[in-house]
Protein backbone atom coordinates (compact mmCIF):
# COMPACT_ATOMS: atom_id res chain seq x y z
CA UNK A 1 0.00 0.00 0.00
CA UNK A 2 2.57 2.42 0.55
CA UNK A 3 4.21 1.71 -2.51
CA UNK A 4 1.61 2.65 -4.30
CA UNK A 5 1.27 6.40 -2.51
CA UNK A 6 4.08 6.98 -3.29
CA UNK A 7 4.12 5.98 -6.59
CA UNK A 8 1.13 7.91 -6.85
CA UNK A 9 3.11 10.79 -5.55
CA UNK A 10 5.81 11.01 -8.02
CA UNK A 11 3.70 10.55 -11.26
CA UNK A 12 1.42 13.78 -9.17
CA UNK A 13 5.20 15.39 -9.43
CA UNK A 14 5.76 14.34 -12.81
CA UNK A 15 2.29 16.11 -14.23
CA UNK A 16 2.51 18.62 -11.85
CA UNK A 17 5.57 19.37 -13.26
CA UNK A 18 4.87 19.32 -16.87
CA UNK A 19 1.45 21.13 -16.70
CA UNK A 20 3.01 24.55 -14.59
CA UNK A 21 6.23 24.15 -17.86
CA UNK A 22 3.24 24.22 -20.34
CA UNK A 23 1.28 27.03 -18.96
CA UNK A 24 4.09 28.70 -17.91
CA UNK A 25 4.90 32.32 -19.81
CA UNK A 26 8.28 34.44 -19.36
CA UNK A 27 8.01 37.53 -17.24
CA UNK A 28 11.56 39.09 -18.29
CA UNK A 29 14.65 40.23 -16.69
CA UNK A 30 12.98 43.16 -14.64
CA UNK A 31 11.02 40.92 -12.37
CA UNK A 32 14.24 38.31 -11.47
CA UNK A 33 16.15 41.64 -11.21
CA UNK A 34 13.43 42.88 -7.84
CA UNK A 35 15.18 39.89 -5.58
CA UNK A 36 18.12 38.60 -7.61
CA UNK A 37 20.33 42.02 -7.61
CA UNK A 38 21.20 41.91 -3.77
CA UNK A 39 24.20 41.57 -2.96
CA UNK A 40 23.46 39.48 0.39
CA UNK A 41 22.31 36.39 -2.26
CA UNK A 42 25.28 36.96 -4.90
CA UNK A 43 23.89 39.80 -6.74
CA UNK A 44 22.78 37.13 -9.86
CA UNK A 45 21.53 40.25 -11.45
CA UNK A 46 24.70 42.13 -11.85
CA UNK A 47 26.56 38.93 -13.15
CA UNK A 48 24.07 38.70 -15.95
CA UNK A 49 24.49 41.98 -16.77
CA UNK A 50 28.09 42.20 -17.25
CA UNK A 51 27.57 38.87 -19.56
CA UNK A 52 27.40 38.18 -23.38
CA UNK A 53 24.27 37.14 -23.26
CA UNK A 54 22.53 40.42 -21.61
CA UNK A 55 23.97 41.99 -24.84
CA UNK A 56 22.74 39.47 -27.14
CA UNK A 57 19.54 41.42 -28.66
CA UNK A 58 21.99 44.27 -29.05
CA UNK A 59 24.82 42.90 -31.30
CA UNK A 60 22.13 42.28 -33.84
CA UNK A 61 22.02 45.96 -34.64
CA UNK A 62 25.31 46.99 -34.91
CA UNK A 63 27.60 46.80 -38.12
CA UNK A 64 28.71 43.11 -37.90
CA UNK A 65 25.18 41.65 -37.80
CA UNK A 66 23.63 44.08 -40.33
CA UNK A 67 26.83 42.74 -42.71
CA UNK A 68 26.10 39.14 -42.32
CA UNK A 69 22.58 39.20 -42.26
CA UNK A 70 22.83 41.08 -45.80
CA UNK A 71 24.74 37.78 -46.92
CA UNK A 72 22.57 35.93 -45.81
CA UNK A 73 19.68 37.79 -47.50
CA UNK A 74 18.18 38.69 -44.21
CA UNK A 75 16.48 41.99 -44.32
CA UNK A 76 16.73 43.06 -40.56
CA UNK A 77 18.74 40.99 -38.15
CA UNK A 78 16.83 43.08 -35.12
CA UNK A 79 13.17 41.38 -36.35
CA UNK A 80 14.56 38.27 -37.82
CA UNK A 81 12.79 34.95 -36.22
CA UNK A 82 15.96 33.01 -37.00
CA UNK A 83 18.19 35.99 -35.26
CA UNK A 84 15.54 36.41 -32.42
CA UNK A 85 15.68 32.89 -31.60
CA UNK A 86 18.86 32.36 -30.04
CA UNK A 87 19.34 36.38 -28.95
CA UNK A 88 16.21 37.04 -26.98
CA UNK A 89 14.37 35.25 -24.40
CA UNK A 90 11.51 33.06 -25.60
CA UNK A 91 12.96 32.80 -28.33
CA UNK A 92 12.02 35.93 -29.81
CA UNK A 93 8.22 35.37 -29.38
CA UNK A 94 7.48 38.43 -27.30
CA UNK A 95 8.71 41.66 -28.49
CA UNK A 96 8.49 43.37 -24.59
CA UNK A 97 11.36 40.75 -23.70
CA UNK A 98 14.11 41.59 -26.86
CA UNK A 99 15.86 44.53 -25.24
CA UNK A 100 16.88 41.80 -21.73
CA UNK A 101 18.51 39.69 -24.77
CA UNK A 102 18.86 36.25 -23.49
CA UNK A 103 17.85 36.91 -19.81
CA UNK A 104 17.63 34.93 -16.97
CA UNK A 105 14.54 32.92 -17.86
CA UNK A 106 16.57 31.48 -21.39
CA UNK A 107 18.10 29.06 -18.66
CA UNK A 108 16.11 29.23 -15.72
CA UNK A 109 12.44 28.32 -17.89
CA UNK A 110 9.59 30.94 -18.05
CA UNK A 111 8.99 32.27 -14.73
CA UNK A 112 5.19 33.64 -14.20
CA UNK A 113 4.74 30.44 -11.87
CA UNK A 114 7.80 29.92 -10.04
CA UNK A 115 9.28 33.64 -9.70
CA UNK A 116 7.35 34.57 -6.94
CA UNK A 117 8.85 34.65 -2.71
CA UNK A 118 6.61 31.60 -1.58
CA UNK A 119 7.12 29.52 -5.03
CA UNK A 120 11.27 29.00 -4.84
CA UNK A 121 12.52 30.23 -1.57
CA UNK A 122 12.17 28.51 1.22
CA UNK A 123 14.43 30.00 4.25
CA UNK A 124 16.73 27.18 6.26
CA UNK A 125 16.25 24.56 3.20
CA UNK A 126 17.57 25.34 0.39
CA UNK A 127 16.99 21.84 -1.43
CA UNK A 128 12.92 22.13 -0.57
CA UNK A 129 12.53 25.21 -2.42
CA UNK A 130 14.71 24.62 -5.38
CA UNK A 131 12.23 21.50 -6.01
CA UNK A 132 9.26 23.13 -5.46
CA UNK A 133 10.67 25.72 -7.73
CA UNK A 134 10.94 22.65 -10.35
CA UNK A 135 7.69 21.62 -9.58
CA UNK A 136 6.50 25.43 -10.86
CA UNK A 137 8.24 24.97 -14.16
CA UNK A 138 11.96 26.06 -13.32
CA UNK A 139 14.77 24.32 -15.24
CA UNK A 140 16.49 22.27 -12.92
CA UNK A 141 20.20 23.44 -12.75
CA UNK A 142 21.71 21.55 -9.81
CA UNK A 143 23.25 18.16 -9.87
CA UNK A 144 23.61 15.68 -13.27
CA UNK A 145 19.81 16.34 -14.01
CA UNK A 146 20.55 20.22 -14.27
CA UNK A 147 24.16 20.07 -16.19
CA UNK A 148 22.15 17.77 -18.88
CA UNK A 149 19.40 20.21 -18.79
CA UNK A 150 21.92 23.19 -19.17
CA UNK A 151 23.41 21.69 -21.84
CA UNK A 152 20.36 21.21 -23.82
CA UNK A 153 19.55 24.75 -23.44
CA UNK A 154 23.34 26.08 -23.96
CA UNK A 155 23.69 23.72 -27.70
CA UNK A 156 20.22 25.02 -28.70
CA UNK A 157 21.74 28.27 -29.88
CA UNK A 158 25.76 27.88 -29.48
CA UNK A 159 25.55 25.12 -32.55
CA UNK A 160 26.94 25.28 -36.09
CA UNK A 161 23.00 25.35 -37.20
CA UNK A 162 22.64 28.68 -36.56
CA UNK A 163 23.08 31.47 -39.16
CA UNK A 164 25.41 33.58 -38.06
CA UNK A 165 27.94 30.51 -37.07
CA UNK A 166 31.32 31.70 -38.68
CA UNK A 167 32.86 30.00 -41.51
CA UNK A 168 36.45 30.55 -40.13
CA UNK A 169 37.85 27.36 -38.41
CA UNK A 170 40.32 29.18 -35.80
CA UNK A 171 36.39 31.46 -34.80
CA UNK A 172 34.44 28.01 -34.67
CA UNK A 173 37.06 26.57 -32.08
CA UNK A 174 35.71 29.84 -30.03
CA UNK A 175 32.19 28.89 -30.25
CA UNK A 176 32.43 25.36 -28.68
CA UNK A 177 31.32 25.45 -25.20
CA UNK A 178 33.15 22.74 -23.80
CA UNK A 179 30.48 20.63 -21.14
CA UNK A 180 32.84 21.29 -18.05
CA UNK A 181 31.93 25.13 -18.67
CA UNK A 182 28.11 24.45 -19.02
CA UNK A 183 28.66 22.38 -15.65
CA UNK A 184 30.34 25.47 -13.95
CA UNK A 185 28.20 27.73 -15.40
CA UNK A 186 25.34 27.76 -12.89
CA UNK A 187 28.25 28.63 -10.24
CA UNK A 188 29.87 32.06 -12.28
CA UNK A 189 31.91 32.85 -8.83
CA UNK A 190 33.65 29.49 -9.35
CA UNK A 191 34.53 30.65 -13.40
CA UNK A 192 37.97 32.06 -14.22
CA UNK A 193 37.64 35.47 -15.14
Amino acid sequence: MKFKKIIFLIILLFLTTAAARKNASFVGTSVCKQCHESDAIGNQYKAWQQSPHAKAYLLLKQDKALTLAKELNIENPATNEQCLKCHTTGLGKNPLLWEDGVGCESCHGPGSIYYSYENHVALGNREVSYKKAISLGMYPILGTDGIKAREKVCRSCHNAKRPCYPKDPVLQQHQFLPLQLIAEFAFPHRLKR
